[in-house]
């Protein structure tokens, strides 16, 4: 259990608020009947192997609100879906200090009517490649969101802190980018990462509204990883129903939208068994009751493989090119143009 900061002075109202809410929600007991929220998000990459899995998350009933992917523009699979919203990310460093790409996506989808009110920067900037982190240094990071997320503020879309690991590495990551930043970057939410127990988590969340008070925040990955079956069940219950009471915490999205055979962090924490079928876990997380699908770690070959090749998307014309587009993609926007023109005139 990790408390680190906790250790070093005395707990905040925020803090103690945080803790009261884990002993109301820890229980020595699993339900096979569960409940939906509307805080509940989707972390997923679609699968070209298993193409069946995407619909998995948008099927009726599903309470999911919200996805990202790790990537700047919307997963093809979901576009029709109008009340899933998407939030796009920075995921690492772009090509150059130059590089203006993730900005002028962004707002391309904005100003052709995409429903983008967040986004957010940077996937464990502190962590390695080999685990999924992006490995950006403060420094450059603060250049790259000076450049690329800091206009996106002025389009009224709300900025989501870099997302760093769950260790102390991610507190001095993020204390170093803020310093480097000044008063160049704001941010509105706080993103954070958890692998591990349910007082691990709790006392993280504590930890991160006594380094940032007052700032709300999204937990847009977790899990406990490479536990039993029923270790893993307990944890989830009680993360979720934790997570659901506590008011600073805006948005989450479990990390387990996969086929158990494929995890990284344990087949119990899958949403889905070997075959596509949805877990407990995986049913509770969207609304359901319990399924009696065990994960398994049966390696199951894709009936008719199709490559590895990722769902195309079309980018929209960009923004400084809307002068030359279809009017209607300009009828009723002309706020949002002029704060475009802003941005466009700062970089």
């Amino acid at each position: 259990m990790r408390i680190s900061r906790v250790q070093l002075g005395s707990l905040s109202f925020l803090c103690l608020a945080s803790l009261a809410l884990a002993n109301i929600a820890s229980s020595d007991n699993i339900t096979s009947t569960f409940y939906a929220s509307s805080k509940r998000g989707l972390v997923f990459i679609p699968n070209s192997d298993f193409p069946e899995d995407n619909n998995v998350w948008v099927q009726n009933g599903s309470d999911l609100t919200w996805y990202y992917n790790y990537k700047a523009y919307p997963s093809s699979n979901y576009e029709k879906y109008t009340s899933f919203s998407f939030v796009p990310m920075l995921w690492g460093a772009p090509s150059s200090f130059n590089d203006t790409t993730f900005l002028d996506n962004v707002t391309a989808q904005i100003t052709h009517g995409s429903n983008i009110t967040y986004v957010m920067g940077f996937n464990e900037p502190d962590g390695s490649s080999d685990t999924g982190g992006s490995e950006v240094s403060p420094d450059d990071a603060a250049i790259y969101w000076v450049k690329q997320i800091q206009p996106l503020k002025k389009l009224g879309v709300q900025l989501g802190a870099p997302a760093v690991t769950g260790g102390e590495s991610g507190f001095e990551w993020l204390a170093n980018f803020t310093k480097a930043c000044g008063d160049d970057c704001t941010f509105d939410f706080i993103p954070i990462h958890w692998y591990g127990n349910f007082d691990g988590l709790q006392n993280h969340l504590a930890d991160v509204a006594n380094a940032y008070p007052g700032v709300h925040q999204w937990v847009t990955e977790f899990a406990l990883d490479d536990a039993d079956l029923n270790t893993t069940q307990q944890f989830f219950q009680d993360a979720v129903r934790f997570l659901d009471k506590n008011e600073n915490v805006t948005f989450y999205s479990y990390f387990g939208a996969f086929r158990s055979f494929t995890s990284n962090v344990g087949i119990n924490v899958a949403m889905l068994d070997s075959w596509g079928n949805l877990t407990d876990i995986g049913s509770w997380y969207l609304g359901g009751n319990a399924t009696g699908v065990i994960p398994s770690n049966v390696t199951v070959a894709p009936v008719e493989p199709t490559g590895t090749t990722a769902p195309t998307y079309t980018l929209p014309p960009l923004a400084t090119k809307i002068s030359a587009g279809p009017k209607t993609y300009v009828s009723g926007n002309l706020a949002v143009l002029a704060a475009i023109v802003g941005v466009l005139y700062t970089l």
